[in-house]
């Protein structure tokens, strides 16, 4: 358990000074979340994300199909078989991306509150042209996150180099948050309290049958 702390714990200093990677991750973003999500339904290992998806396998046409959470169209999943060796070999790629950002690469509502003043008021309108331009490029395009849409999501990349480097600064490496500090299984959870403050595991909800915990870290005991 205490190994645990100390691996969340890196892990959130890690992806703060790795960011800059992502765009090494990003040509192959399709095949790496393809294989991400294979091998986690495969080898039933929770993905907290995935599972609120409901992904259920149709044998015959060869597709885990998703339900509708914050899409405007129905999300799939091609099944591959996928083996520990590959999984292994490049999981650390798909870390490096953010799967529930809502434009593949980076989020519009993000980019309106710079484009608006609402936050960055220093930016430079050279930057803010851009941001705008990467708004207007998401029209007619699909709604929904990769978690959302599966393969369908690279059906539809949008990409634009500033608009994925302030995302991915204000959320660096997003994916290990989703991969690390999100639990469902009961037999790794932990919590100790230290000054009123909590450190460990906090249960969140229940999804599909199994309890899911988020992170804590130094948060307010409450009662």
């Amino acid at each position: 358990m205490i190994g645990n702390y100390f691996v969340v714990l890196t892990l959130v200093v890690f992806r703060r000074l790795i960011f800059p990677l992502v765009f090494i991750a990003i040509p192959f973003r399709g095949y790496l979340r393809n294989m991400v999500y294979n091998y986690h339904l495969q080898n039933k290992i929770p993905l907290k994300r995935l599972l609120e998806r409901e992904p259920q396998l149709d044998v015959l046409l060869g597709y885990y199909y998703l339900k509708n959470l914050h899409s405007n169209d129905r999300g799939m999943i091609k099944f591959r078989k996928i083996s520990h060796l590959e999984y292994y070999s490049f999981v650390f790629f798909w870390l490096l991306l953010d799967d529930d950002c809502n434009e593949d690469t980076y989020d519009k509502n993000f980019n309106e509150t710079i484009v608006n003043g609402e936050r960055k008021k220093w930016m430079p309108r050279f930057i803010k042209t851009k941001l705008g331009n990467a708004i207007n490029s998401t029209k007619g395009t699909i709604t929904g996150n990769s978690f959302d849409l599966g393969d369908r999501r690279a059906e539809y990349p949008l990409y634009e180099f500033w608009s994925v480097l302030l995302w991915t600064i204000r959320n660096p490496a997003y994916n290990f948050n989703y991969k690390f500090n999100q639990l469902c299984t009961n037999e790794k959870v932990f919590s100790v309290a230290i000054f009123n403050r909590v450190f460990g595991w906090k249960y969140r909800n229940t999804v599909n049958g199994l309890k899911c915990y988020s992170w804590e870290f130094g948060t307010r005991r409450t009662k």
